[in-house]
């Protein structure tokens, strides 16, 4: 039997409206599927570039204030004197050599107000700064001109790139020269390539510096004017021409991200490829490349799966329509269908966030690892108390317990605080600064070493003012300075029969003293001019990173103070933290008058 010709047309006219239909239905799951893949391509690349960019700036930090502790050491201070005594000059160089080792830093060397080095850490190798003229480079005229410079070239010495922190020495309103500090960025690089991350750092000429790809390292982003390309071969700053190939060719936007060709090693193609940009210091820019691949699988695998849902729908429809005795047996097949596929996409889902993740953390555990110092002395004291609550809970002392608790549930608070310090970095902030009441300040120090000072059977004298003292600090930063002078004065009386510490708070004009006095055997007078420098320590091998009175020493100069410091051998020491004084009686009565 014959099918009517008006039905057959019929029949063929549906047939081809619901071919079109599954290919729109296609084309706009895979459309709408690709632009939520680069959504949040974009969503995680900015996290990543952000992780990155602390990560990046938490490696520099370590070594930015070392240029200016640098100009203060006293030996670097007599070669100044005299940059002719032999004597001094060696000095010089053995402390920069020491102090090089200990920071951990590529070079250390001092320049004259000429450019001229005059002491280096390398001064006994083959490639030693020493009687080489840097004038030419624009570390020194920033930093002659502004105080500060930074910079990242080649060495024109040594042949070793890095970056540069310099810092001006004046010593009564006269320049002396400039301190540098050389940082191997090295291995940022190689974490990056670790990670798996096409990662790259554009300088303000447009020239890429650090790339987790060997072959990138000076060429531009983008194609350079020939003029431009010839003025910046001629300053030398890479120590060899800048290849002309840009790496990358962009092609479109999307989603706000710039779509092109990444390319390699003599111009070849990589593939295609997703540009995002994170501003930084100086007009440079982070770059990180993400594989477009990867979201057009994603979005491939979406409109695969729609397509295979609406025909599977259209399927049972017609099943329906002819056969309704096979329905049930279409749906299940249908559910079937439909249950795989959202496994699938679910397993792809878990696989793209895991990956996601593990990156992440791989890269967080390197930032993270800059507040080991900070948390370490705050960690102590939570073991010590868990240790004492055991005690107490099994002398069942149940209220000295619960108040045990009550402090490592404190210390578990400010640990989280100081570990918050990290974003502050990542900012460029130094931490919030407000109105602090002092004393309290002085008792949560006093409180957190408070089991070894009763263990130590350590008598505790404490002074204070009837009337608050306030200043404009970081309450956080402040009690860490007190608790480090506590903890350096426990220390210090550890092998004396009498010991007392002493706690004092008073005013001076206006400034706040926060006294800590120990009858500690007391420092010898050769240490004392050492006492705040970096990795400087008296105390035995693992005892201590010499870190301790450095960065308290930063703290304070931070908040406008000074550190000062008062010893007879035998007898013991007082430190002496002087800030400036804040009063906060009107600020009070300006609100009591609004209110």
């Amino acid at each position: 039997m014959q099918t009517p010709r008006p039905a057959l047309l019929r029949h063929t006219l549906t047939g081809a409206l619901a071919l079109a239909a599954i290919a729109a239905v296609g084309w706009l799951a895979y459309v709408l599927a690709l632009d939520a893949g680069f959504a949040r391509m974009q969503r995680e690349g900015n996290d990543r570039l952000a992780l990155i960019a602390s990560t990046f700036d938490a490696t520099v930090a370590r070594y930015r204030y070392l240029p200016a502790v640098l100009s203060l050491a006293d030996p670097i201070r007599e070669l100044y004197r005299d940059p002719h005594d032999a004597s001094a000059t060696a000095a010089a160089n053995r402390y920069l050599k020491s102090l090089n080792q200990g920071a951990r830093s590529a070079e250390l060397y001092v320049l004259d107000s000429t450019g001229l080095a005059l002491a280096a850490s390398n001064f006994d190798q083959d490639s030693s700064f020493v009687g080489h003229n840097y004038a030419f480079r624009a570390y020194f005229v920033d930093a002659m001109r502004a105080g500060e410079g930074h910079y990242y070239a080649v060495g024109a010495t040594t042949g070793q790139p890095g970056y540069f922190l310099s810092h001006r020495i004046v010593e009564g309103g006269k320049t002396l020269g400039v301190a540098v500090v050389k940082i191997d960025l090295g291995s940022l690089e190689s974490d990056w390539a670790r990670a798996g991350d096409l990662v790259a750092m554009e300088d303000e000429n447009g020239v890429i510096f650090l790339a987790s790809r060997e072959d990138w390292k000076y060429r531009p982003l983008l194609p350079v004017p020939a003029e431009r390309l010839a003025e910046l071969n001629a300053a030398q700053q890479f120590g060899q021409a800048i290849d002309a190939a840009p790496i990358f060719v962009p092609e479109r936007d999307r989603q706000r991200i710039q779509i092109g060709r990444a390319r390699g090693r003599g111009n070849a193609e990589l593939g295609e490829y997703a540009l995002q940009v994170h501003p930084h210091d100086q007009g440079w820019k982070l770059l990180l490349f993400s594989d477009v691949a990867d979201a057009k699988r994603s979005a491939a695998t979406v409109a695969i799966a729609s397509v295979l849902a609406l025909v599977a729908a259209l399927l049972v429809v017609l099943v329906a329509w002819q056969r309704r005795q096979a329905i049930r047996a279409k749906l299940e097949a249908h559910d079937v269908l439909e249950r795989r596929v959202a496994e699938r996409t679910e397993e792809l889902r878990r696989t793209m966030e895991s990956l996601v993740q593990s990156a992440k953390l791989a890269s967080l555990g390197q930032a993270l690892a800059g507040v080991a110092h900070e948390i370490n002395q705050p960690l102590a004291a939570l073991i010590t108390y868990v240790a004492s609550s055991r005690v107490l809970l099994r002398r069942n002392e149940v209220d000295r317990a619960a108040a045990n608790l009550d402090l490592m549930s404190s210390i578990a608070e400010r640990m989280m605080a100081l570990i918050d310090h990290l974003r502050m970095f990542a900012r460029k902030e130094t931490g919030t600064r407000s109105a602090v009441e002092l004393a309290p300040v002085i008792d949560n120090a006093v409180r957190l070493l408070q089991y070894r000072i009763d263990h130590e059977h350590i008598e505790v004298v404490r002074e204070a003012p009837a009337e608050p003292l306030h200043s404009l600090a970081n309450p956080i930063r402040l009690e860490q300075v007190v608790v480090n002078l506590l903890s350096n004065a426990i220390d210090a009386m550890r092998d004396c029969e009498r010991r007392v510490l002493q706690v004092r708070l008073g005013r001076r004009d206006d400034s706040a003293v926060i006294e800590v006095g120990d009858t500690g055997a007391g420092i010898v007078p050769e240490h004392l001019k050492s006492l705040f420098d970096p990795f400087f320590t008296t105390k035995e091998i693992g005892e201590g990173l010499g870190l301790g009175l450095s960065i308290s020493y930063g703290i304070v100069r931070e908040f406008g103070g000074d550190i000062l410091v008062e010893s007879a051998p035998g007898k013991g020491s007082t430190f002496k933290v002087v800030i400036p004084v804040v009063d906060v009686a009107p600020v009070f009565q300006q609100s009591e008058l609004q209110a």
